[in-house]
């Protein structure tokens, strides 16, 4: 088969066609083979090598397919619900097991669910044997959470969106085994389609955010800080509630920088000493806080971050201003800043659990101490006198376990300084598994901060593989 197309095997005891797999491929917008594999043959030696050429497993198990008698053992008292959670929680982990001796791909895996239960009519909606599924869910994310090529993802959130009326198909339930409506397999897909651009890293990666009637409500420059909007209550609360939706993003990842039209003092006033505010100086990258033009503006915290311009997401409250960028910066994607809309309208963020938060303030760090570096490096008119003052301590050693999800990220998230190669943390084992593969992770620090870890290089035999190094290492060295 070309290796230009991905697989994915999809594995389950239900039926989810016609609908899954065109749904699926449309969503993918490119090639693909999709395998669907009939829960219980997935250990048979002729899907060994097919699970193993995979780049994607989807294992989808209907509860009450899978254990159609189980709530009566617990109504007889046949099996109490420790029992009944134990034993549900130990197939799970053989699924797991059986699958990661075939396969090093990327799992998605939907957890159980229960509202499609005919006794609501006569018990009412209460939580059935007081919530088992959620326990069930909450014993397999305990005993599996450590795993890093699993994405687990909340079947009953899925169904609470679309609605329980429009999530089943009785119909197709007992004529095809396909209790699903069309409806839920889109929505499902959907979700599938964004696991797989958080596994592969394909995502923005900064946001402009523009202050007055953003950050707070109200114009600084006219109101004065003791009037503008923000707090726990009131109006100023949805300005409030942003912001921590914003430090939220920055503990995963996103790098936040500011382009306002207002004077440099006054926000920082704000920052510094506003009670109220969420966001510090600390978790900004990068202020752009003047009367220029957006645009501009925005150019330069492309150029200070080392960063292209369809990297960036641009969030402001005036129609004027996201059309000028719209206009200039065609590649910048822009967002018109409205209470109701503005969580929704971030979906081309696609950002993956687990980031290291010290890698993250490293990385703030760099870019707001890149001021002295520039200050120094005008002190010196020789490069290499300039790179001495900075007292630089490089480090190149085999990459730990603990640091793969930073090389990783590094491979998908890096577009300058790379040979291209992008990998997955399974991919990375998998090509470790070789006796002819190292990895090695490179670190760095100057007088002024510890970059961390800014680069990787992969060597197969005598040959190169990987060669990464991050913008934020570029910036401090150009």
């Amino acid at each position: 088969m070309d290796c230009s197309i991905m697989q994915i095997s999809f594995i389950s005891n239900i039926t989810l066609e016609p609908y899954f797999i065109p749904m699926l491929k449309h969503y993918l917008g490119r090639d693909v083979a999709i395998y669907p594999i009939l829960y219980g043959e997935h250990t048979d030696i002729k899907y060994q090598h097919q699970l193993s050429e995979s780049g994607m497993i989807i294992l989808w198990l209907n509860f009450e397919s899978l254990f159609p008698n189980l709530y009566n053992t617990i109504f007889s008292q046949t099996k109490n619900e420790k029992m009944v959670i134990e034993e549900v929680n130990e197939l799970c982990k053989c699924i797991y097991s059986d699958l990661a001796v075939r396969t090093n791909a990327h799992i998605v895996w939907f957890l159980f669910e229960d509202y499609y239960s005919n006794l609501s009519t006569v018990l009412g909606h209460c939580p059935l044997c007081n919530g088992l599924i959620d326990k069930i869910n909450m014993r397999i994310l305990d005993t599996l959470c450590d795993i890093d090529n699993v994405s687990f993802i909340n079947l009953k959130h899925l169904i609470a969106e679309v609605g329980i009326v429009n999530a089943y198909d009785p119909k197709g339930k007992y004529r095809w085994n396909a209790p699903y409506s069309k409806i839920l397999i889109e929505s499902a897909v959907k979700e599938i389609y964004k696991q797989y651009l958080i596994e592969n890293g394909i995502t923005k990666k900064c946001l402009v955010l523009d202050c007055d009637n953003v950050l707070w409500g109200g114009i600084l420059s006219e109101d004065g800080i003791e009037n503008i909007k923000l707090g726990g209550s009131g109006p100023g609360i949805e300005f409030q509630n942003f912001q921590r939706f914003l430090l939220s993003l920055y503990y995963h990842g996103v790098i936040l920088t500011v382009c306002s039209k207002n004077d440099l003092s006054d926000v920082m006033n704000i920052f510094h000493n506003h009670s109220e505010m969420i966001l510090k100086e600390k978790h900004i990258a990068c202020f752009q806080v003047n009367w220029d033009n957006k645009p501009n503006n925005i150019k330069k915290i492309a150029e200070t971050l080392n960063i292209g311009l369809d990297s960036i997401v641009f969030i402001d409250d005036s129609p004027i201003e996201i059309e000028a960028v719209k206009f200039m910066l065609p590649a910048v994607t822009s967002i018109l800043y409205k209470r109701d809309t503005i969580y929704t309208q971030l979906f081309s963020l696609n950002l993956r659990s687990g980031i290291d938060v010290l890698d993250i303030e490293k990385r703030n760090a760099t870019y707001r101490t890149n001021l002295f570096r520039e200050e120094l490096k005008a002190q010196y008119r020789s490069y290499d006198d300039y790179i001495a003052a900075l007292e630089m301590k490089l480090s190149i050693h085999e990459a730990t376990l603990i640091e793969f999800n930073r090389i990783v990220e590094l491979t998908q998230r890096t577009n300058k300084c790379t040979n291209g190669k992008r990998y997955t943390i399974a991919e990375l084992k998998r090509k470790l598994q070789k006796d002819t593969y190292t990895l090695y992770s490179v670190t760095v620090s100057d007088k002024f901060s510890d970059l961390g870890l800014v680069g990787a290089i992969g060597i197969e035999g005598d040959m190169l593989d990987l060669f990464v190094l991050s913008c934020r290492a570029l910036v401090v060295l150009v």
